[in-house]
This record gives C-alpha cells, sequence and structure tokens, in this order.
C-alpha cells in the first residue's frame, strides 16, 4: 500500500463518485499518512472547481496530512494548462496529463512535445500522471529528461495496470526508463472509487522486479513526500 497517495479524485471530478470528505475518512480508516486531492482542471466539461474546497475546506482528521491539488490538462499545444490562477496558491501539489481535451492519433513526438513544453513553461507543475496511457503515447526518455531538469515527477499509474487501460509492458518500461536515467517518480493509485485509495498491488512488483531506488520515488514514505513538496511551494506563488 501506498503512504501517501497523491492521485485522488472525488465526485467533483465526472470521474470520480466520493465526496472529499468520505475520501478522508477512507484513508484515516486504512491508515494512510497522507493524501492529496486532486479533481481534474477546467478544461474538461463538467468539472467542478470551487472557492470553498481551495479556500475554506479543511480536513477533521489531525493525523492525516491532507493536501490540495489539480490534475490539470493541456490547453493547447504551445505548453498553456488549465490551473486557475485564482487557486493557484492555494495549492500543494500540480498534477498535469493529457485527457480527452486534447485529441488522439498524434504523433509521439507531438504528444512529447506539447508535455515538454508544459513543464517548461509552467514550473508548478510537479507530476506527470500517466505517461504510459496508450491513447497519448510519448517518448519516455525524452519526457523523463526534460523532467528531471525541472525537479519533476512522472507518476507510475497503479489503475492504468489494475484495469487494463495500458499494457503492463508499458509500465515496465517507464520504469526502466526512469530507472536508467534517474528521474523521480510518483507512484499513484488514480483512485476513482473508494476501494481503490492506497492501492500500488499492480506495480509494486514492477518497481521490485527492475530493483528502481527508493530515494527516486517522491513519495516513498512521510518524510519524502513532504520534503519534495515543500521544495516546490516556491513555483506556486502568484
Amino acid at each position: 500500500m501506498i503512504q501517501f497517495d497523491l492521485h485522488v479524485h472525488t465526485l467533483f471530478s465526472q470521474c470520480g463518485i466520493h465526496t472529499a470528505l468520505e475520501i478522508l475518512a477512507r484513508a484515516n480508516e486504512i491508515g494512510l499518512k497522507g493524501i492529496a486531492i486532486t479533481d481534474h482542471g477546467p478544461a474538461l466539461p463538467d468539472e467542478r472547481i470551487n472557492s470553498p474546497f481551495f479556500e475554506r475546506f479543511k480536513s477533521p482528521y489531525p493525523d492525516l496530512i491532507f493536501l490540495k491539488g489539480m490534475e490539470c490538462n493541456l490547453a493547447d499545444a504551445d505548453g498553456k494548462i488549465d490551473i486557475p490562477l485564482r487557486f493557484k496558491s492555494c495549492m500543494d501539489v500540480v498534477l498535469l496529463g493529457i485527457h480527452p481535451n486534447t485529441p488522439t492519433g498524434l504523433s509521439v513526438s507531438a504528444y512529447t512535445d506539447m508535455l515538454i513544453a508544459a513543464i517548461e513553461k509552467n514550473p508548478c507543475v510537479d507530476i506527470i500522471t500517466h505517461p504510459n496511457d496508450p491513447n497519448y503515447p510519448v517518448d519516455y526518455k525524452r519526457l523523463a529528461t526534460a523532467a528531471k531538469a525541472a525537479g519533476a515527477a512522472l507518476e507510475l499509474n497503479n489503475s492504468k495496470i489494475l484495469y487494463a487501460r495500458a499494457e503492463t509492458q508499458s509500465a515496465i518500461d517507464l520504469v526502466t526508463v526512469c530507472r536508467d536515467e534517474g528521474c523521480k517518480m510518483a507512484v499513484n493509485s488514480d483512485t476513482h472509487a473508494i476501494h481503490e485509495l492506497g492501492l500500488d498491488d499492480s506495480v509494486r512488483p514492477i518497481l521490485e522486479s527492475l530493483k528502481f531506488p527508493d530515494e527516486l520515488i517522491i513519495n516513498r514514505d512521510e518524510k519524502s513526500t513532504m520534503e519534495f513538496i515543500d521544495s516546490r511551494r516556491k513555483n506556486k506563488i502568484v
């Protein structure tokens, strides 16, 4: 199980089905050290973003570290992302992934260029989510090199493998490249349903078989997670 899960959706995302309170209660119940709620950015249709969550909401569980964030989307091919500037300084962590607002069928080079441009133009981006999504194939080595230079991490997404939405080999290839390039990784559940919270069962064997260095996993424990988060807060100042 992940100690600190940095990719979690609530019903504020169209893909989520639980409230923030239900998620927090579950995280506390199963003994996680912390979670980040990271609902989708506004470029996807019908996403719910509001000021009470970012400016007022507090966790009722004092022993569980609660982070606020967003899984942002590409807004164009030149590096713009859909992070709302109004809430940027309220965010502890910023994720970025390619989602259906970006067309499928483009080249590996095109998708890689888009993500690299976004990383370079948005220092607030901490983690690139599910880079092994088969709908948006990327060059792992180029992306890992760019992420490392920016101090960001690439995600090893448990959900993609758990539900066979990406081939296991794609995760193996991604982990291999990150290991060889010395790129940081975040191991996340990408929770949409409450029983998925904290799961890493589908990807943990890959990390172990490839002898991926623990020190490159940013959320390997509470201390490493918060050191990563705190080191990047300056990038979220508006």
